[in-house]
């Protein structure tokens, strides 16, 4: 443990080690709040078991001699450069955590010791720290300060659209525009004189993996990007990512849209902090003509607005039918820098 004026630093390169000292009930008593699913260690410690082989750990967490304030920056090193623990491909949203109470004045302070704890680490040239989200303080402090240590660079990166959700399905088809409204409710119309439509959302943790390969047969069906992300490696993480948070409480939701008793469209989101997270979805292509992708899509829309969720994440990705459903961006930073 290293000790500065007001805290304490810990260090930790070994992640079993880190799991026994702090879990994720632990960092709820430090006053950090996960902001999204892959803010949890539980997360961060499922990558590492299926692509960390090759990395070296470097856990920073920071801890307050008189406040309950705290961050804790989970990382890893490889070739000189340091990262999140975790990955862009897999992990939407990436940051160090804080507590959330901080005040402005003591969490960029604090944020400078970081880097210059970084600094000190002999085998870190250049730091990345993608998937970093537009109001993270991370991004603030990059941006404002001129540091002596490091030259910063923030880079834009990706968008994640976001829907803030009205208090009934009324309010939200007013308050698309109007073409998207005509044609939400057309294809709607369409689809029920066409067949039987059923929608529900599966939330029980054994319903969710017994029906987890349908929904990842229908993700990979639905595109050749999708179906090219779906290695056997990602497959194996998928299941032990989405097998473990569904411990925390109904977060894991696995909606369905069924088409005359056939299973026509799919979407997996997590539910936390009055926000539902779309994490990914797909469709059967062969039914692609009635929009069954789109509607699957509304309805998750329907029914969070009708379990009170403020708000509707789609996450990475500027696919149309996102803001056909009424998205407006949120903005995704990488910040690298080097020593100067």
């Amino acid at each position: 443990m290293k000790s500065f004026k007001g805290f304490n630093v810990d260090e930790f390169s070994n992640i079993e080690l880190f799991n026994s000292l702090i879990s994720d009930d632990l960092i709820t008593l430090k006053n950090i709040k996960p902001s999204n699913p892959f803010d949890y260690m539980i997360a961060k410690n499922i990558w590492y078991k299926h692509f960390g082989q090759d990395y070296e750990v470097c856990i920073l967490v920071f801890s307050s001699k008189q406040k309950n304030n705290s961050i804790i920056a989970p990382m890893k090193i490889k070739d000189n450069e340091i990262s999140f623990l975790g990955s862009k491909s897999l992990f939407d949203y990436q940051d160090i955590l804080y507590s959330y109470d901080y005040d402005d004045k003591n969490l960029i302070n604090d944020i400078k010791i970081f880097f210059s704890e970084i600094y000190k680490l002999n085998n870190v040239e250049n730091f990345l720290f993608e998937s970093v989200p537009e109001q993270s303080p991370l991004i603030n402090f990059c941006r404002k300060n001129d540091n002596k240590l490091w030259d910063f660079e923030v880079v834009f990166e990706d968008v994640c659209p976001k829907i803030n959700l009205p208090n009934s399905w009324e309010a939200y088809l007013s308050n698309l525009k109007k073409k998207y409204r005509h044609e939400l409710k057309r294809k709607i119309k369409r689809i029920h004189a066409s067949g039987v439509i059923n929608h529900y959302e599966l939330l029980k943790k054994n319903e969710i993996m017994e029906n987890l390969d349908c929904f990842i047969q229908l993700m990979k069906a639905s595109s050749t990007d999708k179906s090219q992300f779906m290695t056997p490696s990602h497959h194996t993480f998928f299941v032990d990512f989405i097998d473990n948070l569904k411990e925390k409480d109904d977060m894991v939701r696995l909606n369905f849209l069924e088409f005359d008793n056939n299973k026509v469209a799919s979407s997996l989101s997590f539910v936390m902090n009055n926000t539902r997270y779309l994490y990914n979805s797909g469709y059967d292509p062969k039914f692609s003509d009635l929009s069954v992708g789109l509607i699957n899509h509304a309805y998750t829309i329907k029914l969070s607005i009708e379990q009170e969720i403020k708000s509707l994440d789609f996450m990475r990705g500027d696919e149309r039918y996102k803001y056909h459903l009424g998205s407006v961006d949120s903005k995704l930073y990488a910040v690298n820098g080097k020593r100067k």
